[in-house]
């Protein structure tokens, strides 16, 4: 397909917010594209160049893109500033200046596809200035349209308003002529996020081309997640008999993988001074719940893994929280992201020396065990440890008994822990679900609204009074919807954060502000930020009690919002649900 046909379709889909329209035409498109070049389609609607745990980053900026488009149509950078400043839209600035150049070159979607990897790959000294020249001569032989879409995916602002989701719909309205097929393709999603890759096995072979499509080491399957509840006998109930309780640990979702039979896909362990021994031979890998590789943050526990671990292949679910060396007690979360950081790991890593709780097992030897129950996996999880380091078992009790539930729940609140876990321990893994086989009891869920709530960033108004020096004075908050599939408010926050929090805000804010807001956000008029950003901020807010709101596009209001933390372990998708809200509300109301 020509990419000048593919941004038509892009043109076509940013220009509707109806669901059923969107689908409609993401079918059209993945029926024009072939085998080789759906899955390069796939990814740059999305706004990206390989799947989530590959991610490749352009890493421009827009004074970046500026320089690149007036090398491109021989202009002055002053002139294509002020037309950016005048449209704010740095797409619509190109797509105006190749329409005066009126000069094209026929290019396809997947010359285009290696075009833009080849510039997200070229780093090191004097990468700016080539990433400059090589985007500025891409753009000189685009139409107005190609180069408006093309700026956008380099700049990560494509805001077309659908997700791999919607891509999911449109496969089974491709197999089935509906949504039934749904469920099977995101099944098969869920344990490989590569929708690119997704759509070329069902477009090769139907949803029998998805029998392919298995876990494996080296790609994370997404996290099953928990729900909410708050009375012991209905936890119990909705389990369906004995129950096992864990504690729920203040730090950070991490997927370890060994293969010790598959080459490590990157030289970074092999490189690294942090690793004491050679291991280029091995693959290991961590992951956070957002399918990015992290392993660049846990030397110690990949040091841990490759000592304790006795299988040739495992793929482990767990949470990586900091401690205290001298005391043994675990630090809060705030502590431990620190090691999020690209930059003096080793030191944190002395600073803030991790374990790793594994509380479950998704893969062993080459098999996939999710579909084990639980009791079963635990069991080849405790063959396949070596006690003695970094890495430790969760530790649980199994009851049918509420008051002994709630028991253990208060301990883990002495204990100064999150709350508790429930897990039915018949029913097996469920990547990406959000069920009742899984139950999560925090000890805010007892106390009014001491219960934190995730939400995402949607923009920010601009400061006033002492907050005019900021550039920054408050910000809107939304969650996402999965049944409307689209992210609806919740609060504005004003207040909780110190000075350098505001900064840091918006400094990241500006870095994914959009013209408007995207497509797939539900925004009363009154309440739009003078800044809109894409949705990817994630945080964690307190509050003193949920109200219904006739203003909130989700149907309530955050009271006095309070800043707790940023939360960019999470996802945007996986923020607090508008059920989630609900519940909250309703024992607010119980507990008063």
């Amino acid at each position: 397909m020509r990419y000048q046909l593919f941004c038509d379709y892009l043109e076509r889909l940013e220009g509707t917010s109806k669901r059923l329209e969107i689908t409609k035409i993401l079918v059209e498109l993945i029926t024009r594209l072939d085998e080789r070049e759906v899955a390069a389609g796939v990814y740059l609607s999305l706004g990206y160049l390989n799947p989530p745990y590959n991610q490749l980053k352009f890493n421009m900026a827009d004074k970046m893109v500026v320089r690149a488009l007036a090398q491109a149509f021989g202009l002055t950078q002053s002139f294509v500033e002020a037309s950016y400043g005048t449209s704010g839209d740095l797409g619509s600035v190109a797509k105006t200046l190749a329409e005066k150049a009126k000069k094209t070159k026929p290019v396809s979607i997947t010359e285009m596809h290696r075009e833009l990897v080849k510039l997200a790959k070229d780093v090191g000294t004097g990468s700016q200035e080539r990433k400059v020249k090589l985007l500025a001569g891409t753009l000189g032989n685009l139409d107005p349209l190609s180069a408006k879409y093309t700026v956008r995916i380099v700049l990560g602002t494509t805001r077309l308003g659908f997700t791999e989701q919607t891509f999911i719909d449109a496969l089974s309205n491709i197999v089935a002529g509906d949504k039934s097929a749904s469920l099977k393709i995101e099944e098969k999603y869920n344990i490989h996020p590569d929708i690119g890759m997704i759509t070329r096995c069902v477009k090769k072979g139907g949803l029998k081309g998805l029998d392919e499509v298995q876990i494996e080491t080296g790609i994370p399957v997404l996290s099953q997640k928990a729900q909410r509840l708050s009375e012991p006998a209905e936890i119990v109930g909705k389990v369906g008999g004995i129950a096992w309780v864990e504690y729920k640990l203040d730090g950070t979702r991490v997927q370890l993988h060994i293969d010790r039979n598959k080459p490590n896909m990157d030289t970074f362990i092999a490189q690294n001074e942090l690793f004491d021994f050679n291991k280029d031979k091995i693959l290991a890998k961590t992951f956070t719940r957002t399918l990015e590789e992290n392993t660049h943050q846990f030397p110690d526990i990949i040091e841990s893994a490759l000592r304790q671990i006795k299988a040739q292949s495992i793929i482990l679910d767990g949470e990586a929280i900091g401690y205290d060396p001298k005391t043994g007690k675990y630090i809060p979360f705030q502590d431990t992201i620190q090691r999020k950081r690209k930059h003096d790991v080793g030191e944190y890593a002395k600073q803030i020396p991790m374990k790793y709780i594994v509380f479950d097992i998704l893969f062993l030897n080459g098999k996939a065990l999710t579909g084990m129950p639980l009791t079963k996996r635990h069991a080849l999880l405790e063959q396949s440890l070596i006690e003695g380091g970094e890495i430790e078992i969760a530790q649980h009790i199994a009851t049918s008994n509420p008051t002994k539930l709630w028991q253990h729940f208060e301990l883990a609140k002495a204990k100064n822990l999150e709350g508790v876990i429930i897990k039915n321990p018949d029913a097996g893994y469920r990547a990406g679900a959000r069920e009742f086989n899984w139950i999560k009891l925090k000890k805010s869920n007892t106390d009014l609204l001491e219960d934190t709530i995730d939400c995402v960033v949607l923009g920010y108004y601009l400061g006033r009074g002492s907050r005019v020096n900021f550039g920054i004075g408050g910000f809107l908050c939304g969650i996402w919807d999965p049944d409307k599939q689209r992210y609806v408010t919740l609060t504005k926050v004003g207040t909780g954060l110190r000075d350098e929090e505001w900064i840091e805000l918006k400094q990241r804010c500006d870095k994914i502000k959009l013209n408007k807001p995207a497509t797939n956000i539900e925004v009363a008029k009154a309440l739009i930020p003078d800044v809109v950003t894409k949705p990817k901020i994630v945080v964690e807010l307190g509050g003193d009690e949920i109200t219904i709101s006739k203003t909130h596009t989700s149907g309530f209001a955050l009271r006095f919002p309070r800043l707790i933390t940023f939360r960019s372990d999470k996802p945007p998708t996986e923020t607090t649900s508008p059920k989630e809200i609900l519940t909250l509300h309703k024992l607010a109301r119980k507990g008063s």
